[in-house]
């Protein structure tokens, strides 16, 4: 287990820059108590031990190892022949061409999180980041033991960086993505090393703006799959679909919701996108530009995770 300190709202943790902080610079709350102690921290359980637990199971770690060889049988033909409820579809054959799955002990993950409002009438939020293992059977997949709360944030307000908690699941993904060694697997004697690597995140729309650290519905150029741009009045961006006798307010056109033309975001588009505001904000540059250039890119920098 590992406890990190955050602020007594819930808002941020106190990791990667704001690590130093003595109090939160968002609501200037202090980040101890008058005796010294932290005013709140958020707990963290360790997806190590977990695995190391599942592997050497002789039920679970067999079926695993046995998965996983399946599938990296399979990887070569892409993309998948036929549909069926596996893991091992397109992005999973993608990272296998790159290197990522190179031994049968290796374990795909997905990873989810949502907002949780409990005792509604009292306001308190909390948001549990939970980890699935994928390479199981497909019917212990969405049972207890194939999911771990990696994290919860502690509340009791509503956060308002999700990146800052993040950052200690992440350092660990890291080290697990890099090998760990002396790992016991049922049936196979010698110690093998076992890889995770995290192929598939789930949210509802407003958590996978928080976990892809992207404006959502505030932004120029909201829209994470498509790129078109909305027409600002005021305050706000409006996104009409274009029409002859219609005509936009501004020199820029709107988009044609029956001919579809605007183009897809891609991996690269999106990265391009947060690299960009990156750069401005590594630059130097203002705050006021530096969000100004997010409205316009439609993400604020690169996600934690990703």
């Amino acid at each position: 287990m590992k406890e990190v300190d955050c602020c007594r709202n819930g808002c941020v943790a106190f990791t990667a820059p704001r690590e130093t902080l003595t109090e939160c610079d968002l609501f200037q709350n202090p980040r101890y108590r008058a005796d010294g102690r932290p005013a709140k921290k958020a707990t963290y359980w360790p997806l190590l031990p977990w695995l190391r637990r599942m592997l050497a199971d002789p039920d679970t770690g067999v079926g695993m190892v046995s998965a996983m060889n399946e599938a990296c049988q399979a990887a070569p033909v892409s993309p998948p022949k036929d549909l069926r409820y596996g893991f091992d579809g397109t992005t999973f054959r993608k990272l296998y061409a790159q290197g990522y799955f190179s031994t049968n002990t290796g374990i795909v993950l997905s990873i989810s999180t949502d907002g949780l409002q409990a005792w509604r009438l009292r306001g308190f939020e909390g948001w549990p980041i939970i980890g699935t293992i994928l390479n199981v059977d497909p019917s212990s997949r969405i049972q207890i033991d194939s999911q771990l709360i990696l994290g919860i944030t502690p509340g009791p307000g509503q956060l308002a960086d999700l990146d800052f908690f993040l950052h200690p699941i992440a350092e660990e993904q890291n080290l697990l993505a890099a090998g760990e060694s002396g790992v016991a697997v049922e049936w196979f004697p010698p110690p093998q090393v076992a890889h995770t690597f995290v192929v598939q995140f789930t949210t509802d729309i407003p958590g996978g703006d928080k976990l892809l650290n992207a404006i959502g519905c505030n932004g120029e150029c909201a829209r994470r799959f498509r790129t078109f741009a909305g027409v600002k009045i005021k305050r706000r961006y409006c996104y009409a679909p274009y029409a002859p006798d219609d005509p936009p307010p501004s020199k820029r056109p709107r988009f044609d919701v029956q001919k579809d033309p605007t183009p897809h975001r891609t991996a690269d588009s999106t990265t391009s996108g947060a690299a960009t505001v990156e750069s401005a904000r590594a630059a130097g540059k203002s705050n006021a530009a530096v969000r100004s250039l997010a409205q316009k890119e439609g993400f604020k920098g690169y996600p934690r995770l990703f």
